[in-house]
């Protein structure tokens, strides 16, 4: 039975990824050494109340170019008015591609390339900034954005760009009860008395090539005594009514609790339960953890 699902669960991933796989490839738009080890934020991951929408390449100063020839549909750069203060994007250029592809390019440094505003046809060739730390930004790196559908549509990048080295599978934490300011933290094998339904959540993060990196995941799937609760892919983000969802149609208040995953609101029965978590990361490397545990029911 445990064979039969993961076979199961490595077809779902592997649907999954080729549902969003495409014969368009673009070019990286930061031709820089060690790339791999400069990727350090990926699309779908939590920034607190919204998804994260790009990738983020850390980069100070270096030239960046379209992922394709295009024409220039948008830029804003600080000099542009220097009596307003800078957007979250920070100066920033929008690309229009064929087929219906939007590329944008934020936190670049100040000072618009030469020639920049008369240009609308733009080639893989040309620069079109430096990346810099303008805008929210933490520190010099090139947040980029693939999108479609006049931007409503905002899609993973990386099926769409050459391979990056990755053998890292994800690594997943304990479980946590959440009760207002209070953690509990359950492992395989304890106790816990519980009275009500509490938000459950599950830390997963995937460190890629390097270690250290807080990176995110490609796809997850929790399953509560045998009972699939959620399967949830971050591929693709959607404006629908007012609200981004995934591609599974699911909110980022329903994926992600406090800045981890969100297995749900969970009322679990007396006796021993069994939580499992399923997950892979952008590069199809996987990771699985099985934690079961004794509920004593409180009133």
């Amino acid at each position: 039975m445990i064979r039969n699902r993961k076979v199961f669960f490595i077809l779902c991933t592997l649907l999954s990824i080729g549902a969003f796989a495409s014969d368009v490839k673009f070019s990286w738009p930061i031709q820089t050494s060690a790339l791999e080890n400069k990727l350090t934020s990926l699309f779908g991951e939590s920034r607190g109340d919204h998804f994260h929408n790009g990738v983020d390449i850390s980069s100070d100063n270096e030239e960046i170019r379209p992922i394709d020839q295009g024409q220039i549909l948008f830029s804003r750069f600080d000099s542009d008015n220097p009596f307003r203060n800078g957007m979250g994007s920070g100066n920033c250029v929008w690309i229009g591609h064929s087929k219906g592809f939007l590329s944008g390019y934020f936190h670049l440094k100040d000072g618009r390339e030469d020639g920049l505003l008369k240009k609308v046809q733009v080639n893989k060739t040309d620069v079109i900034g430096r990346s810099g730390n303008t805008g929210h930004s933490m520190g010099s790196h090139l947040h980029f954005i693939l999108a479609k559908d006049g931007g409503k549509k905002i899609i993973n990048p990386l099926p769409f760009l050459p391979v990056i080295p990755d053998t890292s599978a994800p690594k997943i934490g304990m479980m946590i009860l959440t009760n207002v300011d209070k953690f509990t933290y359950v492992n395989d094998g304890d106790n816990i008395n519980v009275s009500r339904a509490f938000p459950v959540s599950i830390p997963i993060l995937d460190s890629g090539i390097r270690p250290g990196q807080r990176r995110g995941i490609q796809r997850v799937k929790f399953l509560l005594n045998g009972k699939v609760l959620k399967d949830a892919g971050f591929n693709e983000i959607s404006l629908r009514e007012n609200t981004w969802v995934n591609e599974t149609g699911q909110s980022f208040e329903e994926l992600f609790f406090l800045g981890n995953y969100f297995v749900g609101n969970l009322s679990f029965v007396s006796g021993e339960n069994v939580l499992e978590v399923r997950t892979s990361d952008f590069s199809g490397n996987e990771a699985a953890k099985v934690i079961g545990f004794n509920v004593t029911r409180i009133k």
